[in-house]
């Protein structure tokens, strides 16, 4: 069978027979072979440099000093069909592991977002966890979707240079004593409240009102 890119290769050097369609075979190989096997292989490199033609296993990267200290970049979590992009900072770092416990050394935020006013204001929490809306009429704050039980979400419900409307809430906020909040209604005003998600619901666990 030809062997057209890097991923058909066998580690068993006896099995390499044949690069593409050149032979490689003992006492079969033409001298020509010898230039033509060179620069098709050279092909290959470059088609793997490209991204044209990928390693189809685990990469495997050793510690220069210790090849018994590995690490193995896999791609068996992506979606079929998809590439997904690995970025570097422009900076030395260490990786975070999700079920460890680290210590950041410098400050970690989730960038601020805007709701879109509406009647019922819709909250996809999944993209906002902390963000904020004005609103230009009194509104319904409908159920967030995609709540993560254990986070924590912030929002900031802002009067227009207007003001004087009010706040309606679904069911799943939850307030201390049952008793829902009254949003301030002067004109430019901000309350800004703090919730823990069950996942279902939002508890309100923080509020600020008429922050100015």
């Amino acid at each position: 069978m030809a062997k057209d890119k890097i991923s058909e290769y066998s580690t068993s050097a006896g099995s390499n027979t044949v690069i593409s369609d050149i032979d490689l075979g003992e006492g079969t190989m033409v001298p020509s072979d010898v230039n033509n096997s060179l620069r098709m292989m050279m092909k290959h490199l470059a088609d793997m440099n490209a991204g044209t033609s990928s390693i189809q296993d685990t990469l495997t990267l050793a510690d220069p000093a210790d090849d018994t200290k590995k690490v193995r970049l896999d791609a068996v979590g992506v979606t079929a069909g998809q590439t997904r992009v690995l970025t570097a900072p422009d900076a030395d770092v260490t990786i975070a592991g999700l079920s460890l416990a680290q210590e950041y050394t410098a400050a970690q935020n989730f960038n601020a977002t805007t709701l879109t006013d509406a009647a019922t204001i819709a909250w996809d929490a999944s993209a906002n966890q902390v963000t904020s809306v004005e609103i230009t009429a009194s509104r319904t704050m409908g159920a967030p979707t995609n709540q993560v039980d254990g986070a924590v979400y912030v929002l900031m419900i802002k009067q227009d240079s207007t003001g004087g409307f009010t706040m309606s809430w679904n069911a799943v906020f939850k307030f201390a004593g049952g008793t829902a909040p009254v949003v301030t209604a002067t004109a430019s005003a901000k309350d800004v409240y703090v919730f823990l998600s069950d996942g279902t619901n939002m508890m309100e666990i923080g509020r600020s009102q008429n922050v100015s």
